[in-house]
């Protein structure tokens, strides 16, 4: 709500002067117009508001490490510095401790789930909420991490990426073992080295909750693996057993990622990336959905680790592939901890950024792990995009290019017709046959929603039309879709809701549309619309960090010899899976910091957001990271580069800083020469973007050349100087621009920092997210000896620009817990209330808002924080409504935050505001209409308390303030000059307020002020202002 505010004083070139009496005042009244919905958006309310009990799912994380991080580092490959009685006794003391807490855990009502030991060193329990505070002070506990349960998100690919090259050469992956963490693997289909029959397959899922066949797995491509979820979770309970065939339903989500990975069939015809490779089937994901168990992953990453539990590492898997993962990563997610221990015990881990889109900050965990390899979908290289040409009625006439196409049924010779559409809700998704019209000789119009877009289809390809238009039913550019099922099936062009909604302003059958393949645009080179975008929330680092194509035909399971389209950052995982896999069986010492900044270096970085929509636009680094991936390259290579300081993360990143003025930040970057003889080489730094560059708000500092000793290494300084005066005006302050990843695109700095010689080079990416700050300071305590009036002494001294504040009456405080948060992986979300206040946001009453302040930014405003406002409109002690926040849409859907409100009693709940929020901060503000919370008159004294919950993992009340009794016509202490105020770069005078010794009756809870801050200075979000009469 902030940014209107800004506008205006951009305009008003003093918004806020001192005056003789050395106080401030303000001309800019509080807008809330920003923040309104264009309409009300109703839902069901949350069936947990909120006051959470019940059981909840942990992992109990002990103080020992797990063994892991105990054997020394890159043990996998260096060897480890324990002996193997060695590690036998410590993994017997981690399960004496492991014991010794269960049996305390136990007495206080929680059940054993399972346990882990290897890459992380936990107990998984269920326990009542209510107990969960008692078990995290229990002896040897460090932290109660909420076990996170995740979404599972090549004969052209293969060549692209340089594999074939590698492979006529005899890199296979030979030697290298692969573990697919994902839905099992189909071991059973000839592209995996089965039969390739179906009765072999319905042998091995028959036997699929048991034991599989001796004569089907293992084999000699599939020659282990285990199933932690079984047959029907999440239907029914987690049911382990030793067969890991993917025998769900759809087409077999690890099969397909193993495929592309690692396939081989017996005659040699087909090939993934790395054929010579092993997989091990690791089953943590659903048969019947695509869930995908926290506590499965947990497991299968330690089972990766040892796979046949003699602790000898003998089998430990080289690489991983996660082709899953959740949005908005967070460090808290155990298995992002777990992933990092896994690498730096020397396997390489691939993991999906997610499909979620160009929303900023929502890359997913586990791939936010620094150790992580985070994998973009880059387009496939034979993928183009087609116009839509409308050629009648004339309104409507003209060429849309914002579309997409699909794998399953794509466009081979074109379309032309009348556009045909269903008249109802029903008829216009065709989800059945019963609800889907005669198409016959049309184009089929039909809105996305409600089942799969390949029935839907399937559905208009049965009534006769000649081609399907798929229109989008949120904004944005339109993503593709997987296969579902249906047939038979037509040409489809998937097209974008605003021009869908321009084909429904005329009546059905009247508009002529065209597809023609003349017009194609080549998309080779560019982002998939669906990918995920970063940087990683919490330190914001460069996630996703390479890019690969991600939508190869590969097998599908039970199919027997069958093939299918595999799309997403699932299908660009295993891409980067196998080419791991060449890499070290040519550089088998090879650690994996190493093997990331080889595929990193020598990516292409010419990429492109989109051909069609954008011509010429480069995609960002917070959303390709160093390219797509070019394996050949990357085995040629005698170079490295990454960060010397953090060598895991191989690429520069630095951060989000606020800066007031000069800020200079410093890094080592290391340089590794693998020739054989002294190299000098030549440094540059770039811009991805000229007008970047020629802002000067960024600039570097480097040498010219460094010298490196044979296969030897150096490193330089690399300085960053931000010119805080040169920096654009930061946008995305409102809640409705923060889906946007275009935005997110104007305000941060990206580029490659680059070294070459005679011979080859090396380049690595690098990213800033800056934000010029105010740096408002007022005093917490101010006393008005009995007077009516005073002021609250307060200052912008060193601030880069005049500092917004929003006014409330502060009405609680708390104080800073006294819980360290784990420095990574740490524990479970703490959402540490530190101040609410209430106010009217316009004269009349009429609009309602609630400023809540708390401890510690966060990067996005949906996540993991939910504040709830309990409303108690007639003080008869019983809540009437709650206000709280929620993502429009769902998890992931848009990354606009509302501010809902509940009636308790009739279970809607209807958002009539986004939330006052912006990126990177520790303040929200809730604004609702007062009528409906029940406020008839802002005279009506009212009841609240305010309710701080972790909304991302386990939903568990964190913290809380009230109640508070307040009337808002009458406070005890208000701003004399309004409650939106901008305080000068300079000024240091005072904020004069006035006191209503009789408003103690109608606000009895309310102690002073609270001001929230935009734009502030790191720690710098709110002041609570107690004042004494």
């Amino acid at each position: 709500m902030l940014k209107p505010v800004l506008t205006r004083c951009a305009v008003a070139a003093s918004c806020l002067v001192a005056m003789a009496s050395g106080v401030a005042q303000t001309a800019v009244p509080t807008n809330v117009s920003s923040l309104r919905l264009a309409s009300p958006v109703v839902r069901d309310a949350p069936s947990n508001l909120r006051l959470l009990s019940g059981q909840v799912q942990v992992a109990v994380r002990l103080t020992d490490p797990p063994l892991a991080l105990v054997v020394g580092a890159n043990a996998k490959r260096a060897g480890s510095s324990m002996t193997l009685a060695q590690r036998q006794a410590y993994m017997a003391m981690l399960k004496s401790k492991q014991d010794t807490l269960m049996s305390q855990v136990g007495a206080l009502g929680g059940t054993e789930l399972a346990r882990v030991g290897k890459a992380y060193n936990a107990l998984i329990i269920s326990a009542d909420a209510s107990k969960l505070a008692q078990i995290a002070q229990l002896p040897g506990v460090t932290a109660l991490r909420p076990i996170v349960n995740h979404q599972v998100s090549l004969t052209t690919t293969v060549p692209y990426i340089g594999a074939k090259a590698l492979q006529d050469l005899g890199l296979t992956g030979e030697g290298v073992k692969i573990a697919v963490l994902d839905s099992g693997i189909d071991y059973t289909h000839r592209n995996l080295g089965g039969p390739g029959t179906a009765a072999a397959f319905a042998t091995a899922a028959a036997a699929a909750a048991t034991t599989a066949p001796g004569s089907l797995y293992p084999s000699a491509k599939v020659i282990g693996g285990y199933d932690f979820v079984g047959e029907s979770w999440p239907n029914g309970p987690l049911a382990p057993d030793t067969n890991p065939i993917d025998a769900g339903t759809g087409s077999g989500h690890g099969t397909h990622v193993a495929d592309i990975a690692a396939g081989a069939s017996l005659d040699g015809l087909h090939k993934g990336v790395a054929p010579g490779a092993k997989l091990y089937a690791v089953k943590v994901c659903s048969s019947v959905s695509t869930n995908c168990s926290g506590t499965a992953i947990l497991q299968g990453l330690d089972w990766a680790m040892d796979p046949r539990g003699d602790l000898s590492f003998a089998d430990a898997a080289d690489v991983v592939n996660l082709s899953l993962g959740a949005n908005y990563g967070q460090r808290e997610n155990p298995s992002t901890e777990a992933v990092s221990n896994l690498v730096r015990f020397g396997t390489v881990v691939a993991v999906a950024a997610g499909n979620a889109g160009d929303k900023p900050f929502i890359v997913s965990s586990p791939s936010n792990a620094a150790e992580a390899i985070s994998v973009a979908q880059t387009s496939m290289p034979t993928a183009s995009a087609l116009p839509l040409l409308v050629t009648a009625p004339a309104s409507i006439a003209g060429t849309y290019t914002s579309t997409n196409t699909v794998s399953w049924a794509p466009i081979t010779t074109g379309f032309s017709g009348i556009v045909r559409r269903g008249s109802t809700t029903a008829t216009a998704e065709a989800c059945t046959a019963a609800d889907t019209i005669d198409f016959t000789g049309t184009v089929a119009l039909i809105t996305r929603g409600s089942c799969s877009v390949s029935i839907k289809v399937a559905n208009a390809a049965a009534k006769g039309a000649v081609g399907v238009l798929i229109a989008n039913n949120a904004p944005g550019d339109p993503p593709s879709f997987s296969f579902g099922g249906g047939d038979p099936l037509v040409q489809t062009l998937i097209i974008s809701q605003a021009v869908g909604n321009k084909l429904k302003t005329v009546p059905s059958n009247t508009a002529s549309v065209s597809v023609n393949l003349a017009n194609a645009i080549s998309l080779a080179g560019s982002m998939e619309s669906t990918s995920a975008r970063g940087p990683g929330y919490n330190f914001s680092t460069i996630k996703p960090e390479i890019g690969a194509p991600g939508a190869s035909i590969s097998a599908a399971n039970g199919t027997a010899t069958g093939e299918a389209s595999f799309g997403g950052t699932s299908g660009a995982t295993p891409m980067i899976a196998g080419s791991a896999a060449l890499l070290l069986q040519k550089f088998p010492a090879a650690t994996p910091p190493e093997i990331k900044s080889r595929l990193m270096n020598s990516a292409n970085t010419t990429i492109y957001t989109n051909p069609l929509l954008a011509p010429g636009a480069l995609a960002p680094i917070s959303r390709i990271g160093a390219g797509e991936v070019r394996v050949a390259k990357a085995a040629a290579a005698t170079t490295g580069l990454w960060d010397a300081t953090n060598p895991y993360n191989v690429s520069l990143s630095f951060g989000s800083p606020r800066v007031t003025g000069p800020s200079t930040f410093s890094k080592k970057v290391a340089v590794r020469n693998y020739g054989p003889s002294p190299r000098t080489y030549t440094i540059s730094t770039g811009f991805r973007y000229a007008d970047d560059a020629a802002s000067g708000a960024v600039t570097f500092n480097a040498p010219a050349t460094i010298s490196v000793p044979a296969n030897g290494s150096a490193a330089f300084a690399l300085t960053m100087t931000i010119d805080a005066s040169k920096l654009p005006t930061w946008n995305l302050d409102l809640a409705a621009n923060q889906g946007d990843g275009s935005l997110l695109q104007a305000v941060e700095f990206d580029g490659y920092v680059s070294v070459a010689d005679g011979v080859d080079g090396a380049t690595v990416p690098w990213h800033v997210l800056p934000r010029k700050s105010a740096n408002v300071v007022a005093s917490t305590a101010v006393s008005l000896g009995g007077a009516s009036s005073g002021g609250v002494p307060i200052s912008n001294l060193g601030g880069a620009l005049g500092g917004l504040t929003e006014v409330f009456a502060l009405t609680g405080t708390s104080p800073q817990s006294s819980t360290v948060m784990p420095a990574y992986g740490g524990g479970q979300a703490l959402i540490d209330l530190k101040a609410v206040g209430v106010r009217s946001a316009v004269p009349d009453g009429s609009v309602i808002q609630f400023g809540i302040a708390a401890f510690g930014e966060r990067a996005h405003s949906a996540y993991p924080a939910e504040f709830d406002v309990y409303i108690d409109a007639d003080n008869d002690g019983v809540f009437d409504y709650v206000i709280y926040n929620a993502e429009n849409g769902g998890f992931g859907a848009t990354g606009q935050t509302l501010t809902y409100v509940a009636n308790l009693n009739s279970g809607t709940a209807t958002a009539y505001y986004y939330a006052g929020a912006d990126l990177l901060s520790a303040n929200m503000i809730h604004t609702v209409p007062a009528s409906a919370i029940g406020i008839a008159s802002p005279t009506q004294q009212f009841t609240f308390s305010v309710f701080a919950y972790d909304n991302y993992f386990t939903g568990s009340l964190t913290d809380a303030i009230g109640p508070m009794k307040h009337t808002l016509a009458t406070p005890r202490f208000s701003s004399t000059l309004g409650n939106s105020l901008s305080i000068p770069v300079g000024f240091n005078g005072g904020l004069p307020v006035s006191a209503n010794p009789a408003a103690a009756t109608a606000s009895p809870s309310q102690k002073g002020l609270l001001l929230l801050y935009a734009s502030p200075k790191s720690g710098r979000d709110s002041d609570a202002v107690v004042i004494t009469p």
